[in-house]
């Protein structure tokens, strides 16, 4: 299992759910200020909530620009779930690694910690330690998600058989069946500054807000910081404008980017919306998306073959959910 698999088990990343940074992000965040609830047991071993939470935070975070009441708590809850049964997969797929007695050279591994530091935006390891360092993290954390990573990404490979290219006429068939999907609905990219009803003085501290957003727009990620610390930058990512919650849609005449909505009342606090970019609508042509199909329906087959090891695994398995 040397470098030459691990440059093609590389082409299947994309199956892959468990993902190294949320990992990082994990050791970075993980404070205790959450309850450490075991979710799941597989094969004797636990799965907590401060495992999911890493890899559900950002979806989450942007879910509360589209949906609100008991449907954000169904998608939250949909997002939990589906993280629980993906980390119970990859423990599974990884008991498998360690049943077959296959291994991982340092060398590879070594490799991929290069790869996640220039991801980090870090050029040298000594650039990266100090990043961990400054982020509650260290070398050992990330060395073991990066072993834990590739065990999966190497079983996966196995299982997984390279199927017949597809032909330029099939991915063409494919586009024009499926052309109104190709079409790059606008989007906005925001950033949010929330307080909860919990917040002690919420009418003063909200006007303070809105006065303070008045007086420097441009300081609104530091706001954001002062007030709501537990949403890091507030960033919520890039969403389709069709999909906003109502209350935001209405809040904005039009996404210049700089601008700043708010206060905006919710049923659980109040929120400010501020405009990172916008992209308006565009048609796409089949040049423009050919290789996403070939990627997309590749994709496909490769998840339905993940998809039934990963049954065939569950069949043997001794699995509790918790919740």
């Amino acid at each position: 299992m040397g470098g030459f698999i691990l440059k093609k088990v590389r082409i299947f990343s994309a199956v892959l759910t468990f993902l190294l940074g949320a990992c990082y992000i994990s050791a970075a965040e993980n404070d205790n200020s959450e309850v450490n609830s075991v979710l799941a047991m597989v094969n004797g071993q636990a799965v907590t909530l401060m495992d999911v939470l890493p890899l559900t935070r950002a979806k989450e975070m942007q879910a509360r620009s589209v949906y609100s009441g008991d449907r954000l708590l169904q998608e939250i809850r949909d997002y939990r779930r589906k993280a629980v049964d993906d980390l119970i997969d990859n423990i599974l797929v990884r008991d498998e690694f360690t049943k077959h007695q296959f291994q991982l050279s340092n060398q590879d591994v070594e490799r991929e910690i290069d790869q996640f530091a220039l991801r980090m935006d870090c050029h040298s390891r000594s650039e990266l330690l100090k990043r961990l360092r400054r982020d509650g993290t260290d070398i050992e954390d990330i060395r073991l998600e990066i072993r834990k990573n590739l065990m999966v990404q190497l079983m996966l490979f196995r299982q997984i058989k390279i199927a017949d290219p597809l032909s330029p006429r099939e991915l063409y068939e494919y586009f024009k069946n499926n052309e109104s999907s190709f079409v790059s609905p606008a989007k906005v990219a925001l950033s949010m500054l929330k307080l909860d009803t919990s917040t002690p003085d919420m009418d003063a501290v909200s006007a303070r807000i809105t006065e303070e957003v008045k007086e420097n727009p441009d300081n609104f990620s530091a706001l954001i910081k002062k007030y709501n610390p537990s949403f890091g930058d507030g960033n919520i990512g890039e969403i389709e404008c069709k999909l906003l919650r109502p209350e935001f849609a209405a809040a904005f005449d039009s996404f210049v980017p700089g601008k700043i909505a708010g206060p905006i009342k919710v049923y659980d606090g109040v929120v400010w919306l501020k405009v990172i970019s916008y992209t308006p609508e565009k048609k796409v042509e089949f040049r423009d998306v050919e290789d996403k199909i070939k990627f997309e329906l590749e994709r496909r087959s490769r998840e339905s073959v993940v998809k039934r090891y990963a049954e065939k695994l569950r069949s043997k398995a001794m699995i509790e959910y918790f919740f």
